[in-house]
């Protein structure tokens, strides 16, 4: 643009620039065009400043949203935590049910040492199934 400013307002060589005319045209030329580049850098001014304004709107609400979504995030990461601690606790206590369950049923599989003379004793003592109980055996005699 500014070449061409150069190119009105410079005289070509070997042109006499006595015409009184012709210095008013291009003068005018040359302002008109002039006036038509500030014209242009205004507007080329006014719609980056534009662009800019709306870009920092555009960036004030992506921060906004974004600041939100960590907040979700944070307390989505928060909710988790507590889920896998009641999760480990729970598990922490079948764990321990189970165990003493195993070990309750070791104990009666195993009875202590203490109780097996009366184990014994007891069996011992079971009437067999071929012997009969007394009354019965005297009722059949009759």
């Amino acid at each position: 643009m500014i070449e061409g400013l150069l190119r009105v307002a410079t005289p070509k060589p070997g042109v006499e620039a006595n015409e009184g005319m012709t210095d008013d045209n291009t003068l005018e030329r040359v302002a008109i065009a002039g006036a038509t580049a500030i014209q242009r850098l205004i507007a080329e001014r006014d719609n980056l400043r534009n662009r800019a304004h709306v870009q920092q709107q555009d960036l004030v609400a992506l921060s906004t949203v974004n600041k939100g979504l960590r907040g979700q995030i944070a307390m989505l990461r928060h909710r988790y935590v507590e889920l896998a601690t009641i999760i480990i606790a729970q598990l922490e206590q079948y764990d321990r049910a189970t165990r003493d369950a195993m070990q309750d049923k070791e104990d009666i599989a195993t009875p202590p040492t203490d109780y097996a003379d009366l184990i014994a004793l007891a069996n011992r003592l079971k009437p067999s199934s071929d012997a009969r109980p007394a009354t019965e055996a005297k009722s059949t005699e009759r």
